[in-house]
């Protein structure tokens, strides 16, 4: 299995459990990635540099794509990062005749929608940002080479994948590390068809997203934001992409 963007934080989750026989990782990262298992080869290279993913999906036979700009970018680093990285992965797995490509989308890509019970996991894209339009874009990618060359797909709308919930305001979309080894697990397992869209969190008691794409999928969260709410501050969203959907387009973090 191929982890992209394995060295940054949702990438050392998924990793962080007991070696499985069936399965071993390639980590690809720009980044240096500390992580010193028998399991794991690490290789360093970047999205936008073709000749390198070639060279990581030799003999993959799953993908995970976690790599990418998580955040909200000049417009010129996230087309780069972001879709034209997403489409050199895509072309490599498609020539490797690569069976599962699990593609970390974002709730941002359908951000601007406004707070309503059972959101359908496969909304229409309604994008925050610059970032939350390379997620929509991304997902389109993904399920176009799905659909073109046989590979079964998921693109998981991830909320925010933390430890705990950081504000009341994410509460509500919080995915927890162990849920997110469960819905990459589930994804990469389980048997619903060529392509799924799925809300990527945990089961919280305040969660307002569908959980049909779940079920389809055969994930099964067991966490709950609720255990921390009281110590989070702030108030409920009234938007999915919360504080992202009205901040300066192309603000690029420093």
């Amino acid at each position: 299995m191929l982890i992209t963007g394995g060295a940054g934080r949702i990438g050392r989750m998924l990793l962080d459990r007991e070696p499985r026989d069936a399965w071993r990782y390639v980590v690809f990262d720009e980044a240096d990635a500390p992580i010193e298992r028998e399991d794991v080869t690490l290789l360093r290279g970047s999205l936008t540099d073709p000749a390198a993913v070639r060279a990581a999906m030799r003999g993959v036979t799953d993908v995970v794509h976690l790599a990418g700009i998580a955040h909200e970018d000049v417009w010129e680093r996230i087309l780069a990062v972001n879709v034209e990285g997403t489409r050199n992965i895509l072309e490599a797995a498609a020539s490797e005749g690569v069976g599962r490509f699990v593609f970390a989308s974002s709730n941002h890509a359908v951000g601007l929608a406004e707070v309503q019970e059972g959101l359908a996991d496969d909304a229409a894209p309604r994008p925050d940002s610059f970032y939350g339009w390379s997620k929509a874009a991304g997902e389109a990618l993904v399920r176009l080479y799905c659909e073109r060359s046989g590979m079964i797909g998921v693109a998981v709308r991830i909320g925010g994948c933390s430890e705990r919930p950081n504000s009341m305001n994410r509460a509500s979309v919080w995915l927890s590390p162990g849920d997110a080894r469960r819905l990459v697990d589930a994804a990469l397992e389980n048997d619903f068809g060529q392509f799924a869209y799925v809300w990527g969190v945990s089961a919280n008691t305040r969660g307002w997203l569908s959980r049909d794409g779940a079920r389809r999928i055969g994930y099964e969260p067991i966490d709950d934001s609720e255990e921390y709410i009281d110590g989070l501050d702030g108030e409920p969203e009234t938007r999915l992409g919360g504080g992202m959907s009205d901040g300066e387009l192309g603000a690029s973090r420093p």
